[in-house]
């Protein structure tokens, strides 16, 4: 045997090995891209099925296209703490427009024009009720906005920790409801006011349609969107009051008592009638109020938010309702101003311009105020949409908005000419199931869940039914409450036991004592609920 050096017999070694790996991987790379065999089960995919598989659909494309040019996507599932805006002083600012935006418009004086027009008051029982009645249904509104940013959570999510995961689809249903049938009152008082614009070239329902364009398209984009909006409407439909107001000014002097007597005659029952027509107007924006707070930071104090929210709800309302009430007052003794008064606000409106090139203006504007009140309404009926119906979660909030604008435009259209009374008497009977959801949804983070934190609403359990309340409380305030609305109430076809033994008709304090019933049965109820059941 000859002589073999060691080195190279380990350099032959490496190379064995090295080809017996090679030829391993080259085995391996043609099992992977090779075809399955007939004994491979259906299911499993080739490396280029996988690459398929990775890259995203037309559905996730078109998705992160519109979230990368700025729609906001965010539905009900809770803002974390890191997505949250920096708090400084500006951030407030939008928090005040939005509101005031919201309810500074021909809306808003319609309520005012209700006290002298339906309930026979005079200018000081009118602006009496405006201001006492708004001030206190702006409250709960504006303490519910607080906690947005407490808990990030949107106002009906919030709701089930109260109500509880089940009962909150009711609530969220007839929130859902009130909302549509508002927006198609709305955009009808939008429309009409686009028709007056051009002379009535335009049709009422074309008017319609275009409002609620508009609406969409903002709504669509988010809250960016509706927070310029805001800034900008706010300003512009508040100074057109106030010109009109100075222009107008000598006949507005016809709202004096001396003038009005006649015409008016302020009874028990007209104003608590006319208070509970404010109280519904104002407070049920406590069924979306956290809904524009969540972007807050969790520290972000709740008197400074409070105040700030508080003042954008009354300031505008008040103001604007007044106006509405003298201008009524006025038309009693201004034959042309009656005569358009009984066609419908926009045209008094029009009548009080001049009916000319300024008059046509004045309602082509009076439309952006329309559009600042129906654009964040369908923003939140999408939300709440997804509160009724769980598994629209999966759906992208956008898209929800084009939803809610199919549903309510048709009943705009075909509501405007066959059955406008009925749908306003409907929503006037819808009003009243804030009577029943406010006070859970006030004592819940009051006195069971303070201080309210994402400690007292635990975040993980926002969607798990088998750990939030099982809303025996809720369902208990919700029986008491509907008899007592109903003998209560007081509307043009149905007049409650209660409300006819008060003078002077129209007698309606069903909201009043339903709260106040309410809230002692729902605390009593609730506490034996946490106490024997946990949760």
């Amino acid at each position: 045997m000859g002589y073999e050096d060691p080195k190279a017999r380990d350099i032959a070694a490496d190379g064995s090995t090295q080809q017996s790996q090679s030829h391993l991987q080259d085995k391996e790379l043609e099992s992977a891209y090779a075809a399955p065999s007939p004994e491979v089960e259906y299911g499993v995919s080739s490396l280029e099925d996988r690459r398929d598989e990775a890259r995203p659909g037309k559905w996730d494309r078109l998705k992160a296209f519109l979230v990368d040019k700025g729609i906001e996507e965010r539905g009900i599932v809770p803002r974390p703490e890191d997505e949250r805006e920096t708090l400084t002083a500006w951030r407030y600012l939008p928090q005040f427009t939005m509101w005031a935006a919201w309810n500074t418009n021909i809306l808003t004086f319609s309520e005012g024009v209700l006290g002298p027009a339906y309930f026979g008051l005079d200018l000081k029982a009118s602006i009496l009720c405006i201001i006492l009645f708004t001030a206190i249904s702006c409250i709960p509104p504006a303490y519910l906005a607080t906690n947005g940013p407490k808990t990030g959570m949107r106002q009906m999510v919030q709701a089930r920790y109260a109500l509880g995961y089940f009962p909150a689809v009711l609530f969220g249903l007839f929130n859902c409801l009130s909302f549509i049938g508002f927006m198609a009152l709305t955009v009808i008082l939008g429309g009409q006011c686009l028709s007056l614009a051009s002379s009535s070239s335009m049709s009422w329902n074309v008017g319609i349609v275009v409002v609620a364009i508009i609406s969409l398209l903002l709504s669509f984009i988010g809250l960016r969107a509706l927070h310029l909006l805001s800034l900008t409407s706010f300003p512009i439909v508040l100074v057109l009051f106030i010109i009109i107001a100075a222009v107008t000014g000598h006949d507005l002097s016809y709202a004096r008592p001396e003038w009005t007597s006649a015409f008016t005659k302020v009874t028990t029952g007209g104003v608590l009638g006319y208070g509970a027509s404010l109280i519904g107007f104002t407070v049920s924006y406590s069924s979306l109020a956290s809904d524009f707070t969540t972007s807050l930071p969790a520290h972000t104090p709740r008197s400074t938010l409070f105040i700030v929210i508080f003042l954008g709800y009354f300031i505008p309302i008040a103001i604007v309702q007044i106006f509405g009430a003298v201008a009524q007052l006025a038309a009693f003794s201004i034959p042309s101003w009656n005569e358009a008064s009984l066609v419908g606000v926009p045209n008094l409106l029009f009548a009080m311009t001049g009916s000319g090139k300024a008059a046509r203006a004045v309602m082509a504007l009076l439309c952006l105020g329309v559009c600042a009140n129906t654009a964040p309404t369908i923003y939140s009926c999408g939300l709440s949409g997804q509160v009724v119906i769980p598994w629209l979660v999966r759906i992208p909030r956008y898209f929800l908005a084009i939803v809610v604008s199919a549903i309510y435009l048709p009943i705009a259209i075909v509501g405007a000419h066959h059955f406008y009374t009925a749908l306003s008497n409907f929503l006037s009977i819808l009003a009243y199931w804030t009577a029943i959801y406010i006070p859970p949804v006030a004592l819940e983070p009051l006195i069971f869940r303070t201080p309210v934190s994402r400690k007292t609403y635990p975040l993980e359990i926002w969607d798990q039914p088998s750990q939030l309340p099982l809303g025996i409380a809720a369902i208990i305030s919700l029986i008491c409450g509907i008899p007592l609305i109903a003998a209560g109430m007081s509307t043009t076809w149905w007049t409650g036991w209660i409300a006819r033994k008060i003078p002077g008709g129209h007698g309606d304090v069903a909201w009043e004592i339903t709260i106040i019933v309410v809230s002692i049965i729902f605390v009593v109820t609730r506490y034996l609920e946490r106490r024997y059941i946990g949760r």
